[in-house]
């Protein structure tokens, strides 16, 4: 009996690893720290499954994705700041430069915003999710998707202005 609810895990590994670095890449900015979160998602959905059945397999994967990828962030926080600083103070255009120093303050303050509000956050803007269907990854309704992409936004904005040396 146990062998038919095994799932077929190189059918899984296969249609959903692209996703799963994908989204651990676009929070990290690393392949390899994206590889490393790709193959602890994979290892840590097989330990679920043992403990219990899956309702929706991308729904796992996307959310262990998202927050793996958060709590390896938050984890190598300081090493990601050197290295990113690093290659924001390359030579290059000024729209590059301006570019690029956005994308890693975005990082940065998204690994700062609650877990769930950085998954919605990432989710909506790095992986171009609808509203239900990271109410379903997440397991929340739909109007908590809303509240907390809403208060996402407006951290970040908040944060954005204190960078850019607003008063609000």
């Amino acid at each position: 009996m146990a062998s038919e609810t095994q799932p077929d895990w190189a059918c899984l590994v296969d249609k959903h690893a692209e996703r799963v670095f994908r989204i651990a890449y676009r929070i990290l900015g690393s392949v390899q720290d994206a590889e490393d979160v790709s193959q602890n998602v994979f290892s840590e959905a097989v330990k679920l499954h043992a403990a219990g059945p899956i309702q929706s397999w991308l729904g796992l994967f996307v959310r262990l994705a998202s927050l793996r990828a958060l709590d390896m962030r938050r984890s190598r926080r300081s090493v990601l700041q050197l290295i990113e600083s690093d290659r924001a103070t390359q030579s290059g255009p000024a729209e590059e430069a301006i570019g690029a120093e956005l994308a890693v303050w975005l990082r940065e303050a998204t690994s700062r915003l609650p877990d769930q509000q950085a998954a919605v956050f990432s989710l909506t803007y790095y992986e171009h999710l609808d509203r239900g269907t990271i109410a379903e990854v997440l397991e929340i309704e739909p109007e908590a998707v809303s509240t907390c992409l809403y208060k996402a936004r407006k951290r970040l904005r908040s944060e954005l202005q204190v960078l850019d040396g607003g008063t609000e």
